[in-house]
């Protein structure tokens, strides 16, 4: 039984996101308003997992798991209900208490205050530029690096002034303590005094895919160096928070989430971003000045289907677009290179050969499997044996590494024909790396659906067994149940709990109803959450949730699926029955249902 109220159970799972948690295990594709992968819980190649972010459910419909939110954390991470719940309160900041009924803490407090002081900040910093004499150094940095004002509007640029404590001020001024401000990282404490954590930079604020200020990057304005020598850093991040944490965010996401492109481009630095997007390519995010992060890979990844990767082409920005390339990877994704010869950037390549030029070098860009074995070739000379040889080695390494093996099988002919090695040799030294491994047979929709029924059956005598038909009409009577309360009471009016097969869709047709008549919609998650700890009564229950098909009259469809519930049940217990009398009276009532089912909808009985 749930150890926590429904309300609060409502506000640990909206405080988290179900795809944000699926997105750190799977590699999520949006595809209508759900969100799809290959299943987690059975082996699969085309993908049948779905993820309904608005309800917290998922489903899928290969093998039958089904869920909320909770029951898919216990799945994954292996935990009973209370410590599933236990986890997405952490992940929220919620303290669930003995009671199960106080819904926010401290912390919850803490990080509004942070997000609300943030965007004072964002504010401050951008009026500053604006000002005409305060912004006029950062704004000439701006036009040097020809951002039309639009753009700067767009991304919500702005410039800290040299004060030393201008925001402190402003901040103090709209209620908020010193401690406050330094716990928000807006401000640092020195020799008992506190002043701005940023000064004299351009600034680039951090918002999240939630539209939130998270945090600032700055750069610095002018020399590095102070008059007695000190080096200051040219870029400066926010220190870590309670809402910002550098590794798990990226920059620009919140724009580029909602572009209709299919991939994303990762670049190197703010400005690098923010000049491709004035270009006209708005899919471009930038990490938050340190290399790539597993997190960082998951988050891109539910955005996009690959990772177009432009870094410099220098030593260090290769060495940079392997790593990437390989952290991808591992997170399940797919990654290409955009290679950009002739600058050492997006913004000087872009000032060359203009937004054309730079779309064409996206459109080009190459696999990363491609972009590595590229790096390969070009340490050894190829018409030379030993050369061949130590390509063939390490070549055999990056195939090993692949998950895909019709790239394998494309790559080893590459390379036999680069080589002149046989592509025999080459596959036995990829064998050899790799090793072979058995994979079980996937389960079937209908091995699931089989599987169900006769569980169903297993404890009922003959007379009350039922059909797969029962069961599917059922499931789309309380589909339909669920998607109106108007629906819902007209069924409840024909049709009671009890009447249903088996104590699953007893107990969701009666917690529907109870939502129904108190004029509220039906919480699938809410009710879900009652049959956890029984992974076989969760998928039952949460499949009825994601029967999402679409009737030309659902009023009519309601009353021809009760009539074939009650039909098909009749009829089973006649085939059963060897008594005369009961017999007749079966019948007779078939009859009545006959005429029944003629008067529903028409003379309003079954209207509440």
């Amino acid at each position: 039984m749930p150890f926590v109220s429904d309300e609060l159970y409502n506000d640990i799972c909206m405080a988290n996101d179900i795809v944000d948690y699926a997105s750190s295990f799977l590699n999520l594709k949006k595809s209508g308003r759900s969100y799809m992968a290959c299943c987690p819980f059975h082996n699969e190649k085309t993908p049948s997992f779905h993820i309904d972010r608005d309800k917290q459910l998922f489903h899928c419909f290969g093998c039958g798991a089904s869920g909320n939110f909770v029951q898919f954390v216990m799945r994954m991470e292996g935990l009973d209900y209370r410590d599933a719940m236990r986890l997405l309160a952490e992940r929220a900041g919620i303290t669930i208490p003995e009671n199960g009924i106080r819904q926010s803490t401290e912390l919850t407090k803490r990080r509004d205050m942070i997000y609300e002081m943030n965007r004072i900040a964002a504010r401050f910093f951008f009026d500053s530029l604006m000002d005409p004499e305060q912004g006029r150094e950062a704004r000439r940095y701006f036009g040097e690096r020809r951002l039309s004002k639009k753009t700067i509007t767009r991304f919500g640029l702005g410039y800290a002034p040299d004060s030393g404590a201008a925001l402190l001020k402003h901040l103090i001024s709209r209620g908020y303590s010193e401690e406050q401000i330094v716990d928000a990282g807006l401000a640092v404490t020195r020799r008992n005094k506190t002043v701005d954590k940023f000064r004299r930079r351009v600034m680039f604020p951090i918002i999240n895919v939630r539209g939130k200020v998270i945090g600032f990057g700055g750069r610095v304005l002018g020399s590095e160096e102070t008059p007695d020598g000190f080096k200051i850093a040219k870029y400066l991040n926010t220190p870590e928070t309670p809402v910002f944490d550098k590794g798990s965010n990226l920059f620009a996401l919140n724009i580029a989430k909602n572009t209709n492109e299919t991939d994303l481009i990762l670049c190197e630095g703010y400005m690098d971003v923010i000049t491709v997007h004035q270009a006209g390519i708005s899919n471009a995010v930038a990490t938050l000045g340190t290399a790539i992060t597993d997190a960082q890979a998951k988050l891109m990844l539910r955005y996009g289907r690959e990772i177009l990767i432009c870094y410099d082409m220098d030593e260090a920005g290769t060495k940079a677009a392997l790593r990437a390339i390989d952290i991808i990877a591992a997170a399940g994704g797919r990654s290409r290179v955009v290679r950009i010869k002739g600058a050492k950037d997006p913004d000087e390549y872009i000032t060359k050969y203009g937004a054309a030029g730079f779309k064409k070098a996206v459109e080009t860009a190459v696999p990363s499997t491609e972009f590595r074995l590229s790096l390969i070739k070009s340490k050894y000379d190829l018409n030379d044996t030993d050369g061949k040889i130590r390509f063939v080695d390490e070549a055999a390494q990056i195939f090993a590494g692949l998950g895909d093996p019709v790239e394998v099988e494309a790559y080893i002919k590459k390379a036999a024909a680069d080589t002149g090695i046989s592509e025999h040799a080459i596959f036995g030294k990829y064998a050899e790396l790799r090793g072979r491994s058995r994979k079980q047979p996937p389960k079937t929709k209908e091995s699931f659906k089989r599987r169900e029924i006769n569980r169903l059956n297993s404890q009922k005598p003959p007379e009350e067994r039922v059909t797969g038909t029962v069961i599917e009409a059922e499931k789309r009577l309380l589909s339909l149940m669920a998607q109106s309360k108007r629906l819902c009471l007209k069924a409840a009016g024909i049709m009671e709990p009890e009447e249903f097969s088996n104590k699953i869709y007893e107990t969701l047709a009666r917690r529907m109803t109870e939502y129904a008549k108190r004029g509220e919609q039906a919480d699938a998650s809410v009710i879900l959450n009652g049959f956890s700890g029984d992974p076989e009564a969760e998928n039952t229950a949460a499949a009825v949730f994601f029967n999402n098909e679409v009737y030309s009259d659902n009023d009519e469809t309601l009353y021809d699926l009760i009539y074939t519930v009650k039909q098909n049940k009749l009829d089973a217990r006649l085939s059963a029955s060897q008594n005369v009398e009961e017999i007749g009276r079966l019948i007779e009532e078939k009859e009545s249902l006959e005429r029944e089912r003629a008067g529903w909808g028409k003379n309003g009985a079954s209207e509440h």
